[in-house]
């Protein structure tokens, strides 16, 4: 997606996320050094559009840990591939460089989902977007697991995220859940959608998450991914959840006619 949803050059790339924290969360803050995971909700749209939001999760999570890992779900947009498709070894580029694939965790997660299909990942931009900002508040030696998941059923959701807190307690790990919120209907129709949806993200209860967005037809694409980070967050540790940042596409093009929300959130 380089050259697309954030800039192809090394140089455009950095001012990019640069101008996104000075904007949104402000100047990178001194490394955290806490040892327990942490999650967030990160949207994935083009920097132009959800950098600001994202800064906020990301901000925050270099505030208190510096990961050994950092496991992502994100949505299948495609549905090319598998139900849930582990990335377990290898290494993910970016104009900035590239990231290794944690293959311990990887593997680990394969024997649960063994159904790995490159497919899957090749044209989605849920999971990579998310490589620039990592590299630029992290660094290079942090490792990641790319999850990519086209079955979001509850079913599935309940089972990764059991499967993702049974690694998590290995190592020093970031959860991240790639979702765009709401699409397409006015600023005022999805600001209302989707404080429904937020308030129901942050009970921390998974059952509630979908039936609030079945109730108010949300379409948030990473539904399933949030509810996987919510269920590992919760088997792992005591969790409390906040909203940091939201903000809808129209607040920065100016069309409020039909936007698409963006959400930070935070799991602790």
């Amino acid at each position: 997606m380089a050259g697309g949803f954030y800039s192809r050059d090394r140089d455009l790339l950095k001012s990019e996320l640069e101008r996104s924290f000075s904007i949104g969360y402000g100047p990178l803050p001194k490394m955290g050094s806490g040892i327990q995971p942490v999650g967030a909700v990160v949207p994935h749209a083009g920097y132009t559009y959800s950098g600001l939001v994202a800064s906020y999760s990301y901000g925050f999570l270099r505030s208190v840990i510096k990961p050994d890992s950092i496991i992502i779900v994100g949505p299948n947009h495609t549905g090319y591939g598998s139900d849930v498709s582990v990335w377990g070894e290898g290494e993910w580029e970016s104009p900035l460089g590239s990231l290794k694939v944690d293959d311990e965790l990887g593997k680990l997660l394969l024997k649960r989902f063994p159904d790995f299909d490159p497919l899957s990942h090749r044209f989605e931009h849920s999971i990579e977007v998310q490589i620039p900002f990592i590299q630029y508040v992290y660094g290079f030696d942090v490792k990641i697991v790319p999850i990519c998941v086209l079955d979001q059923s509850i079913q599935t959701m309940l089972e990764l995220g059991s499967a993702i807190a049974d690694v998590a307690g290995r190592k020093r790990v970031v959860l991240l859940a790639s979702s765009d919120f709401s699409h397409y209907e006015s600023h005022e129709v999805v600001s209302s959608i989707d404080s429904h949806l937020i308030n129901a993200i942050l009970t921390m209860d998974e059952k509630k998450i979908y039936e609030v967005a079945d109730e108010f037809d949300v379409s948030a694409c990473g539904l399933g991914p949030i509810v996987s980070v919510v269920h590992a967050m919760k088997l792992l540790r005591n969790v409390q959840a906040q909203l940091l940042q939201y903000s809808t596409s129209g607040e920065v093009t100016g069309d409020y006619t039909s936007v698409v929300g963006y959400a930070s959130i935070i799991f602790r």
